[in-house]
């Protein structure tokens, strides 16, 4: 007869096993077929990145050891291990390319939490970046006496008003909004006309809500238009995206956009949360307009958030719409040489 306690073992490890490798298994057919392209598999795709798929074989391994000490559980085991350490090792995009022009500029993109640890902490972690360009999210309620914290921790900044709970701060600089509004209901956008060190650019400032069952098309799509309508000025769109940047609804993005991580990132890519991060839920785009020099997350223990500083710099219009121009010009004109 089977004890009662090696019964409840059997029982346990049964139990972890099932579940485990049947989450495993629906999380690892989502990723690698439909992604999150229908509501019904979005949760289960944002709740399972690779580094997570890597922990449910641990637990697999973990389950079997449990319920017959299986010879399979230590192999299993040190292949989730390995996987998980492949999750967190730091990666690399392509090497970061010195600037010859003198014209780089920096930006802090982070997620302040709404100053869980008091907004004192927030500021220094701000100013010790010392970026040219800061954009805020949850940085506080909309009204004077949070706009007057800023404004004194950041004396001769240029400093946006608050609105919902974005925030914008230039050194060297202005800030001048231009629009605002919502994402089909899933988020807020705040679009801003920037000068730094003499040069101008777009910003575009997003905060999408923390619904993961709520389909990102809409809002990401909405976000992609406006970019496009922007054409040809260099164009920043960053921010909390709530969306990992390997979702399906980002594929139409990279016609037009390039992502500053993928293209010269650096260390662990992965931003929340905070202290193991496994999604990168903030994030830096821009046109065709920025060349990315570096992108790499830093720490911070004052938000479930890890801040982005992101370097690049603002290239000239192409050749190829400047011979439009000219061409057209020459077809309007044909005595003009």
């Amino acid at each position: 007869m089977i004890p009662e306690r090696r019964q409840t073992s059997v029982r346990t490890g049964t139990v972890v096993v099932v579940v485990a490798s049947g989450v495993f298994l629906l999380g690892l057919v989502t990723r690698l077929t439909v992604r999150d392209t229908y509501s019904g598999f979005a949760t289960l795709y944002y709740a399972t990145p690779w580094p997570v798929l890597a922990g449910l074989i641990i637990l697999v391994a973990g389950g079997l050891r449990i319920r017959n000490n299986s010879g399979f559980a230590r192999p299993l085991a040190a292949v989730g291990i390995i996987l998980l350490i492949g999750g967190f090792w730091p990666g690399r995009g392509n090497p970061a390319t010195a600037d010859t022009t003198g014209t780089t500029l920096s930006c802090l993109t982070w997620n302040a939490a709404h100053g869980r640890d008091g907004w004192k902490p927030v500021a220094a972690t701000v100013r010790s970046a010392a970026a040219d360009l800061v954009c805020l999210v949850e940085a506080g309620p909309t009204g004077p006496v949070q706009e007057r914290f800023w404004e004194n921790a950041f004396p001769g900044h240029g400093i946006s008003r608050l609105g919902s709970g974005m925030l914008v701060v230039v050194r060297n600089g202005s800030v001048r909004q231009t629009r605002s509004g919502s994402l089909g209901g899933a988020g807020r956008f705040r679009q801003f006309e920037i000068t730094c060190r003499g040069r101008g650019l777009t910003v575009i400032v997003v905060d999408l809500k923390i619904t993961p069952w709520v389909s990102r098309r809409v809002p990401l799509e909405q976000l992609r238009t406006l970019a496009e309508e922007l054409g040809d000025r260099p164009l920043l769109v960053t921010g909390d995206f709530n969306t990992p940047s390997d979702s399906a609804w980002f594929d139409s993005w990279r016609d037009n956009l390039s992502n500053a991580w993928t293209t010269t990132g650096q260390g662990l890519r992965a931003t929340w949360p905070v202290p193991l991060p496994v999604l990168d839920l903030d994030q830096v785009w821009g046109n065709h307009r920025l060349r990315f020099l570096d992108c790499h997350g830093t720490w911070s223990t004052h938000s479930d958030h890890r801040p982005l500083v992101t370097r690049f710099s603002i290239t000239a219009r192409q050749a190829r719409d400047q011979v439009s121009s000219r061409s057209q010009l020459h077809t309007m004109h044909p005595l003009i040489d």
